[in-house]
């Protein structure tokens, strides 16, 4: 069995490869040629692009609930993080204008850091006061030009459990979800904006952060209920109350 997971690994990681030398062309002419209008296009196929990538890893998704838009509302999409496949799960449930906030570290790889690049995608150095405001700034000019933003408050899907993230409203820290940070809930509150939770409830079970193994099969996900925000809301409560609400879920999930 070890043997085959290890052949269906190496398969999706060439699969990966190709999608992406396949497409980078064809989004940079967009770019180039066609400017913000080309970036817009390119940002809303990579729903397709993300569909394309779980069929060849021969992953379905098992979505209970749904999203409440069918068109380009904003909003601030919020899910737990277990591994790097939870970016293309979310590119392949999203067919809007979405932007997600990720790791500096990521635009300087090949292939994908041009694809991040060139989408208009945020960078940040969590470490970095000032690339954080800078972020922040960005997510704010996306949400004015009709843009959702993607954010994992979990801040990472890396050591889990440990003590890096804040934690003011005394929840156990465990493995199954790090405390959340507050700049999504702030976010949402400024731009009063909703958001909507999402839980990934076996996503690291197809794609291991340990084992780095890809493996075959369904990824339960849960929608969770949107949450209308007005501008005098605490961040602090809603922050609060979407631990909860993911949480719930996963643990749930872990039972099923």
């Amino acid at each position: 069995m070890k043997i085959l997971i290890n052949i269906w690994t190496y398969w999706c990681f060439l699969a990966t490869f190709l999608v992406f030398v396949f497409f980078l062309p064809i989004n940079l002419i967009l770019v180039f040629v066609f400017g913000k209008r080309g970036k817009e296009i390119f940002v809303r196929y990579n729903y397709y692009i993300g569909n394309l990538l779980l069929f060849l890893y021969g992953m379905r998704k098992e979505v209970i609930g749904s999203f409440p838009f069918t068109h380009n509302e904003p909003c601030v999409y919020i899910a737990n993080h277990k591994s790097y496949l939870d970016v293309i799960i979310i590119a392949s449930l999203i067919p809007h204008k979405i932007k997600y906030l990720g790791k500096a570290e990521v635009f300087d790889w090949p292939l994908v850091g041009l694809f991040a690049r060139y989408s208009g995608q945020i960078p940040v150095k969590r470490e970095d006061k000032k690339s954080r405001n800078k972020a922040y700034e960005l997510m704010k000019e996306s949400i004015d030009n009709g843009f959702s933003i993607i954010l994992f408050p979990e801040g990472g899907w890396r050591n889990h459990g440990d003590e890096s993230a804040p934690n003011p409203y005394g929840f156990n820290k465990e493995k199954l979800l790090n405390p959340f940070r507050n700049g999504a809930f702030r976010l949402a509150v400024d731009k009063t904006i909703p958001i909507v939770p999402i839980a990934f409830l076996n996503a690291g079970k197809r794609f291991s952060s340990k084992t780095m193994k890809l493996i075959p099969g369904t990824i339960k996900i849960t929608v969770l209920d949107l949450l209308y925000v007005k501008k005098n809301d605490d961040p602090l409560q809603l922050n609060a109350q979407c631990y909860k609400m993911i949480h719930d879920a996963l643990k749930t999930g872990e039972n099923d």
